[in-house]
């Protein structure tokens, strides 16, 4: 092989790494602060004065079944 063109494909090969290496970058950037804090999820009941629904009911029945078993 002569001379520019193992030039020439070493620095193709060059080239493909560093946009290999900015791509991998953008995809796994993480942002040095948190986002939000961990916390109460929106949905969650918020007010204990009002009396389940039979569905919540339910679900409270089956949460606390899995409770026990743990």
């Amino acid at each position: 092989m002569n001379r520019p063109l193992a030039r020439h494909l070493a620095r193709l090969v060059h080239e493909a790494y560093r946009s290999l290496v900015a791509y991998g970058r953008l995809w796994t950037w993480m942002p040095s602060d948190p986002l939000a804090p961990p916390g109460a999820h929106p949905l969650e009941r918020v007010r204990p004065d009002i009396p389940l629904t039979p569905v919540e009911r339910a679900l409270d029945q089956q949460l606390s079944d899995l409770d026990r078993l743990g």
